[in-house]
């Protein structure tokens, strides 16, 4: 038995991971429209990525995965209810934090610094970003290795897989959003603001409010408030987010 959920973390893991092959998610996905017990796995696992990303936003990803591999190795019957309740006591230490830190300095100016951090964390573009491994012929494989490549903050090694990326080819736009965000990261935001208006201005318009999102978080790293504005509606309070302007949807 201990053998088989191994077996399952590792599958569910690489899937979370997209390290999945075309063939292998054909048979992931039927397991798991077969397989009720696999797909609460699978729906627990995503859970709690959630919940640890939430509750330990500077851990390490390796840390993070062995909380993961925690949670969803414990039987349904035995061990959930106790599972349950240390992440029920984790979120009420949170909260209880949070709110001290309210009533303790209710009149705090507003970290830009913080909120532009938790933006660029939602990735956002990339959150259903479901190309997967097939074929190292395959066009969406070098896209697949240069998003691995940024994600692991290798922003060089990422330019360099994209520089002569075919604008022929399926994910272009992609290949163009990675290859933007890396070039920023590298220093050069001034290029990676052509980047984005390149995608803005295609024709297809399919990432067209992604680049002007990441073209306000440019902006705010760039420490220029009032540029940022005219892309990203800025809150005046701890409890909100940054958002794209509605003007620019």
């Amino acid at each position: 038995m201990k053998e088989i959920q191994d077996k399952d973390i590792t599958l569910i893991t690489r899937y979370f991971d997209l390290d999945l092959s075309e063939k292998e998610m054909k048979s992931f996905d039927q397991r798991l429209q077969q397989d009720a017990v696999f797909a609460d796995k699978v729906s627990r696992y995503q859970h709690s990525i959630n919940l640890i990303t939430k509750n330990y936003p500077s851990t390490h990803q390796k840390q993070r995965a062995k909380k993961w591999k925690q949670l969803i190795t414990e039987d349904q019957a035995s061990h959930k209810k106790t599972s349950w309740k240390w992440i029920a006591g984790i979120a009420t230490i949170f909260l209880l934090l949070i709110s001290s830190w309210y009533f303790m300095f209710p009149t705090q100016e507003i970290d830009l610094n913080e909120l532009a951090q938790k933006a660029w964390n939602k990735n956002v573009g990339f959150s259903d970003y479901q190309v997967r491994n097939t074929t190292e012929e395959n066009p969406k494989q070098v896209v697949i290795d240069a998003f691995k490549l940024y994600k692991k903050k290798d922003y060089l090694s990422a330019i360099e897989t994209l520089e002569k990326y075919d604008y022929s080819l399926l994910y272009y736009e992609d290949a163009l959003l990675i290859r933007a965000l890396s070039i920023h990261k590298m220093g050069n935001s001034k290029e990676a603001m052509q980047l984005l208006d390149s995608l803005v201005n295609h024709p297809t318009g399919r990432l067209s409010n992604e680049a002007l999102w990441y073209k306000g978080l440019i902006y705010l790293d760039l420490n220029d408030l009032e540029s940022a504005k005219k892309y990203l509606e800025i809150p005046e309070n701890t409890t909100s987010e940054i958002q794209l302007k509605q003007s620019n949807h």
